[in-house]
């Protein structure tokens, strides 16, 4: 693409993005954006449709743009950012396969992004000496400027008689300048200059040699250090072991490790798989979250011991082939372990309902099996550090993109009204979830009436019914003031629920 057509795409983005996002929420505006930043993309790195990644990054951003005209959740929204965020360095450097290293290149990016006004004029043969004069003499100013204001700043909070001083004068000048500016919004000025920026990182490549030499330097494979010690513990002083030696330590930890976690299990699979009985007394918030975290802290801390034995050398010691199986068998056992959480947290929501940490326990619970695998794959086949950050980030964005497509909210509400009042279920809580299930809760309206010393999650000062009428008019008088680019399904079918 030649670089007026580029410079026309600027344009018309920004035009674009200051009208779909002026003064609107976030709904279906974000779907006409990513549209157009997809396409945009595209015809400007048509290099970008051969890589896998800029693919995945492609379909995700355009999936939870969906997600958020379908339910606009707080999660689709986020997830939605983050797509849009790592599709800048992805698409423009395909060399780039972690979005480790892809994230510092997009937030050095977007930071120093001011420069491409300067950048784009001068490509399309329109700057002017003069233009480009003044482009050289803001640059010089900015620095004194920031200082002077952070200076100000410091004095200010230090000195009182500063302060009231400094209050006094630019209080006349305030004055002075509304009169002037009063019928121009510095708002929309802002919009247009956060627009054209943001449309220029997208369209607009810098040269990242030193970050793509540096994620160069990382393989998907261990290399053998040839004449090195694995590693310098020594027993004695300046007595270095040999691998033989590391290999028999790692191999007496692990076995050891195992034969204790091979108790918990079966103490598990006894008490918590098939022999869980919950009685009036017993603590299951503490059962559940201390017990969780400290089993889930342990199954990082086993993951992490054989990152540190299988990190080098000792991959290729000929004589590793106990130790690998002691190792595969700790995976199995921590996965045995993982599913023994996962059965606490759904005992927990049994007899607590359900709520977002919950949720997220799952999702996190996920990512940690993932890892597990991916660490097998790793000492089978002598797989690098590198590797497992590249894949277990990938699955982590994944993972989120999916997740985001689920509108949580309304599988909490709907799930916890039709097990109310079996499960314990909190009113202060269904009165934080998102507008979209209060036609939910005024068809079961009886979990209003809930007395105030049965919630810990919220405490409000009216009743239940008082402060979710108060929402739901608040809610109705907000949504009239939208327009069609704020629109997503979900608030409109409680929307429309309510006015008729």
């Amino acid at each position: 693409m030649n670089k007026k057509s580029k410079f026309w795409l600027l344009i018309i983005g920004t035009i674009m993005f200051t009208f779909i996002f002026w003064k609107q929420s976030i709904g279906i505006n974000s779907f006409i954006f990513t549209l157009f930043i997809v396409v945009s993309m595209n015809l400007v790195f048509p290099e970008s449709r051969k890589s896998v990644y800029a693919l995945i990054i492609y379909a995700g951003s355009v999936v939870s743009s969906l997600s958020i005209v379908y339910h606009a959740s707080n999660l689709s929204i986020f997830v939605w950012i983050m797509s849009l965020f790592f599709m800048q360095p992805i698409v423009q450097y395909p060399q780039l396969k972690t979005l480790f290293f892809a994230s510092f290149s997009g937030l050095v990016e977007y930071i120093t992004s001011f420069t491409l006004l300067r950048e784009n004029i001068e490509k399309t043969g329109k700057a002017s000496k003069s233009s480009k004069k003044i482009f050289k003499i803001l640059r010089l100013i900015a620095i004194p400027i920031v200082a002077v204001f952070v200076f100000y700043w410091i004095y200010k909070a230090a000195v009182p008689e500063f302060d009231k001083i400094t209050d006094t004068f630019f209080g006349k000048i305030d004055k002075w300048l509304y009169n002037i500016f009063k019928n121009i919004s510095f708002e929309i000025v802002f919009m247009i200059i956060w627009g054209f920026m943001t449309i220029g990182w997208f369209l607009y490549k810098k040269v990242q040699n030193n970050l793509i030499a540096e994620e160069s330097k990382y393989t998907d494979l261990i290399e053998r250090k040839r004449g090195k010690e694995s590693f310098n513990f020594s027993i004695t002083k300046g007595l270095k072991p040999l691998l033989k030696y590391e290999n028999l330590i790692a191999l007496i930890l692990i076995i050891a490790v195992n034969v204790l976690l091979l108790i918990v299990n079966y103490l598990d699979i006894t008490t918590i798989w098939f022999g869980f009985k919950y009685y009036e007394g017993f603590d299951l918030k503490q059962f559940v979250h201390s017990g969780t975290y400290l089993l889930i802290f342990s199954i990082l801390l086993s993951m992490a011991i054989m990152l540190f034995f299988f990190r080098s050398n000792l991959n290729f010691y000929s004589k590793n082939k106990h130790l690998k199986i002691a190792s595969y068998f700790w995976i199995a056992q921590n996965t045995i372990l993982l599913i023994s959480v996962i059965i606490r947290n759904l005992h927990y929501i049994e007899h607590f309902a359900l709520a977002y940490l919950r949720i997220g326990l799952f999702f996190f619970l996920l990512m940690v099996i993932v890892g597990l695998i991916t660490l097998t794959i790793k000492i089978k086949d002598k797989k690098s550090l590198f590797y497992l950050l590249k894949v277990n980030s990938w699955a982590l964005y994944i993972g989120f993109v999916v997740f985001a497509v689920f509108d949580w909210d309304t599988i909490i509400a709907k799930y916890n009204l039709n097990h109310y009042p079996e499960a314990f279920v909190e009113a202060s809580y269904m009165l934080t979830l998102d507008e979209k299930i209060y036609p939910l809760i005024d068809k079961n309206s009886q979990i209003l009436q809930q007395d105030d010393s049965l919630n810990t999650y919220e405490y409000f000062y009216d009743p239940y019914d008082v402060v979710f009428n108060s929402q739901v008019n608040e809610f109705v008088e907000k949504y009239k003031e939208k327009t069609w680019l704020s629109w997503n399904y979900k608030d409109n079918v409680a929307y429309k629920y309510f006015i008729e």
